[in-house]
């Protein structure tokens, strides 16, 4: 079976530039599952759109239904799933892993992994992992459809942290560097170790006084 012969229409901006050895358009399984079994029956895939004056890397994936709207950089070595979403002047960094149906916002910066039907809000920064607490493995793949974490507007997730299951990180909210979250994180607050949440207003750490000063004088932007 020729599997090219699935994949989806491909709109790219003629301001836009793409990278060596992409692939774009790439069906979803059930429609490669569709044709194996019965030949000539599946329907043509939804389109993907890449905007002007993108700038797609090397090796980089993109599947059916995505679309990646204006000025947006997506690294090398990248991969999104099929009917995501990425804001105005976003950038998806190298290597960055993002399962189907996510959504990102705009003048986000966003890498390691960020599983199904993930919500990122605009302005947000997310270096570790979003992930499902996969509860249920004795259920077939495509079974379960676990809710995924949200993070709001203007929040960071840092490098190697881990934010677990159906939980929301509020707006303007820092999760540091390897710390694990299962359980929400209220607006306005710093994230340490698991699940330790101490109020922005409270933080006595240095390092992070200039990016909480921008948060509180920005506030209902």
């Amino acid at each position: 079976m020729n599997v090219r012969s699935l994949y989806a229409a491909v709109r790219v901006d003629d301001s836009a530039v793409v990278g060596e050895h992409c692939v774009l358009g790439y069906p979803k399984e059930d429609r490669i599952r569709g044709e194996q079994l019965k030949p000539g029956s599946v329907l043509v895939g939804e389109p993907v759109a890449i905007g002007a004056r993108c700038v797609i890397g090397n090796h980089v994936v993109i599947h059916e239904g995505v679309r990646v709207s204006n000025d947006c950089v997506i690294d090398d070595r990248v991969r999104v799933g099929y009917n995501s979403s990425i804001g105005d002047r976003t950038r998806i960094a190298y290597g960055a892993y993002l399962c189907d149906r996510v959504s990102i916002g705009e003048d986000a910066c966003v890498a390691g992994f960020v599983c199904d039907g993930t919500r990122i809000g605009d302005r947000s920064t997310v270096m570790g992992e979003l992930v499902h607490e996969y509860s249920q493995p004795h259920k077939g793949w495509w079974e379960v459809d676990e809710e995924p974490p949200v993070i709001d507007v203007d929040s960071v997730v840092g490098y190697g942290a881990r934010v677990v299951g159906a939980v929301r990180i509020g707006p303007r909210s820092y999760v540091a560097a390897g710390a694990v979250v299962t359980k929400d994180v209220p607006p306005e607050h710093v994230a340490t170790g698991v699940n330790v949440h101490t109020p922005a207003d409270r933080w006595t750490g240095r390092k992070l006084q200039d990016l909480l000063r921008h948060w509180m004088s920005a506030r209902g932007r």
